[in-house]
């Protein structure tokens, strides 16, 4: 075949079918040529190639006549290879297009994909001439009418918000009704059963893991192991192909369909701050092969290293206007052609960073996004620190939340027992303000969570006290080593009833603070109903039982037990907070009139009561509505003197203690001394139409 170019449209990056033709456009500022190269439909021959024949400014530009749909295409960019100098050009490796909208081929691991030769373990070295075409995925031209852009989803307001973060293949894999075929699948997500088990749960936010094209890194694939999560991008526009029975665009824009026939919306975990080609020593497949030195950020004193924000070898540099132009439009192009409401962003500092790695929130970026009308009402979610060392919960943009890690560590500890926790544990119900409510950002934008994809699952939380991940490869190395969990006397299962049972009152202890507290409520998926990760608290690589949800759990004591309570706890949610006028409640100390704090004593609490390292006992009263919150973290029961309710009665709504016995019965006086278990959270609200005496009945 003859491939015969045309100057095309340097504004079109991509792919882009038009009549006539395909315009093909990519961005390089250091290339100094750039070969469009054709494949088969199945993409394992060439059949032609020719340069791009034009270029503005630093986009590189053609139009090919007579192609059309399903073309499968890659590029060849020739330019320095001057590793010293941050340049890492080599024309022998072909390079998937950062605006492709589709791939083709299924891709493997082997010394070709690296641009220096791999044996020698020399990135500094001479460049690998080796051809990684026939191993490596390609771009596929995609017909406009496949990406029509969906009806926008009506914006759920933030303050009714109940999040459930899941993994597409791991909610899916072993959910019974599904054939195997459905399984691990976007349609296996989007089918009934599964839509009815989460609307049923009463969650409104379904967030997925990552679902951007990735590959398995090469030493968990060396171990016989996969990048589960899915943390390693290849490509920002293309859905992960090994999530669809068929046709991934179709499927994918199928399910956030079906789920927001059933009024739920979708958010995606987004990896913009590292991409699969990780360190130095990694492949070249992409950005580095195209622009190493403008996609990613160099250290300044060394341009043969990068500058690692990620902690993941390298850092995307969304400082580039031509990143960051990616970014949104990438952004731009899920909210568009695949419907979705709101993005989760790893290690979103990464995103805000200057020259000198400095975090700002009105980093060009951030600018960006809000000024773009596609990203107008779409959710905003940040994962708040980086590798670096930097921590910014609550810096971010006024339109962004946050992943409230400091709420989620102050729970855990309170729970546990730790001591002088209080006013951290009473802040984290307050949504902290000192994060956010101090720095002009409305309550809802602290997003609280006691569990999440990375680190121990709730019920992990209360079976061990170490990390047991001796699975991943890494002798136990990898993961975290605070989680502050506790087994409770016992490492991993026991068959003590007493053990057992504490354990599953701590875990609704943890589960109720989380959904009782303001801010916006998160679940991770499984929590539900207890799932268990064996102890492996990094479980990133498991592909496996470890990380599948065990749909038997629901039909297991426990587990129905689990279940039943978390659905009683978001109806409870909803009811709790549909009332609440907008405002910002105050924290331990503060004298405002969202929350009132109380002591053991039936009194205020003062500041000596906060300040007291032993307090594990207190109330909260959330007004105006009237609904009172008792918490005991203590090993001893306690005598409570409950507030005074004005008028009425306080109604128990709610109880860890005993999440099966009934509790439209348990009235109590303002003023009355009930007896507070150990280890408990109790929830009333204030009925005003009826009165009892100061006895009441008992507890």
């Amino acid at each position: 075949m003859v491939l015969r170019l045309e100057p095309g449209n340097p504004n079109q990056l991509g792919a882009t079918l038009g009549e006539g033709g395909v315009n093909f456009a990519l961005f390089s500022a250091h290339g100094v040529r750039v070969e469009l190269v054709l494949f088969s439909s199945d993409g394992k021959h060439e059949i032609a190639r020719a340069d791009l024949p034009a270029r503005k400014g630093d986009i590189w530009h053609g139009f090919a006549p007579k192609l059309g749909a399903g073309t499968v295409y890659g590029y060849r960019v020739h330019g320095p290879y001057r590793p010293d100098q941050g340049h890492l050009f080599n024309p022998h490796k072909l390079l998937l297009d950062p605006y492709a909208k589709a791939v083709a081929g299924q891709f493997r691991w082997g010394p070709e994909h690296f641009g220096y030769f791999y044996e020698s373990h020399d990135p500094d070295g001479m460049p690998d001439h080796r051809d990684n075409a026939a191993t490596c995925l390609k771009a596929v031209v995609v017909d406009p009418v496949a990406l029509t852009p969906l009806p926008r989803h009506g914006a759920r307001p933030w303050r009714e918000t109940l999040v459930y973060e899941l993994h597409a293949k791991g909610f899916t894999m072993q959910l019974p009704s599904l054939s195997d075929k459905e399984r691990g699948t976007f349609a296996g997500l989007g089918s009934q059963a599964a839509l009815d088990y989460l609307c049923a749960l009463g969650i409104t936010t379904i967030e997925l893991l990552p679902v951007h094209q990735f590959i398995h890194d090469r030493f968990l694939v060396d171990q016989g192991l996969n990048n589960f999560w899915g943390y390693n991008t290849l490509s920002y526009f293309v859905p992960h192909q090994d999530y669809a029975l068929g046709d991934p665009i179709a499927e994918m824009r199928a399910f956030v369909q079906n789920a927001h026939a059933r009024n739920l919306d979708v958010w995606m975990d987004v990896v913009y701050n590292h991409t699969c080609e990780g360190n130095r020593h990694g492949p070249t497949l992409s950005f580095r092969g195209i622009d190493n030195a403008s996609y990613y950020r160099l250290d300044p004193q060394d341009l043969s290293r990068y500058a690692d924000i990620s902690g993941c070898g390298a850092t995307l540099n969304a400082g580039h206007p031509q990143v960051r132009d990616l970014i949104v439009e990438s952004l731009a192009h899920w909210v568009q052609c695949y419907g979705l409401d709101g993005f989760r962003f790893d290690i979103a500092p990464s995103l805000g960073l200057d020259e000198a790695s400095r975090f700002s929130r009105e980093a060009p970026f951030f600018e960006a996004v809000r000024q773009d009308s596609r990203l107008q009402d779409v959710k905003l979610v940040a994962e708040a620190w980086d590798a670096a060392g930097g921590y910014y919960v609550g810096d971010f943009p006024p339109e962004w939340a946050d992943w409230n890690g400091q709420a989620r560590d102050s729970i855990r500890q309170f729970w546990r027992g730790d001591q002088d926790m209080a006013r951290n544990f009473a802040k984290a119900l307050a949504g902290s303000p000192d994060l956010f409510r101090n720095k002009g950002k409305p309550v809802e934008s602290s997003v609280n969570f006691v569990a999440c994809h990375d680190g121990f699952p709730l019920l992990d939380l209360t079976r061990y006290a170490h990390k047991h991940n001796h699975a991943n490869g890494e002798n136990n190395r990898d993961g975290g080593d605070h989680d502050f969990s506790s087994n409770y006397g016992v490492e991993g299962e026991t068959a003590d009833r007493e053990i057992e049972e504490l354990r599953e009152r701590q875990a609704r202890n943890m589960l109720a603070s989380v959904f009782l507290s303001f801010g916006t409520p998160m679940l991770l998926a499984g929590d539900e109903m207890g799932r268990t990760q064996g102890g492996n608290n990094n479980a990133y690589a498991q592909d496996n039982a470890i990380s599948w949800l065990d749909w038997r759990l629901p039909s297991s004591r426990l587990g129905a037990q689990r279940l039943a309570f978390t659905k009683q706890l978001i109806m409870l949610r909803k009811e709790m907070f549909a009332s609440f006028p907008e405002g910002h409640p105050n924290g331990p100390g503060e004298r405002e009139p969202t929350i009132a704090w109380w002591s053991v004593w039936g009194n205020l609490m003062t500041h000596k009561d906060w300040m007291d390292h032993k307090t594990q006992c207190f109330a909260a009263v959330y007004e105006p509505r009237g609904w009172l919150i008792l918490f005991n973290a203590s090993l001893e029961d306690a005598a409570f003197i409950l507030p005074p309710t004005g008028t009425g009665v306080w109604r128990m709504a709610l109880t860890t203690a005993d999440p099966i016995r009934p509790t439209q019965d348990q009235v109590a006086a303002g003023g009355q001394t009930i007896r507070l278990p150990t280890r408990t959270l109790i929830v009333f609200s204030r009925d005003t139409s009826r009165t009892i005496g100061k006895t009441g009945h008992g507890f």
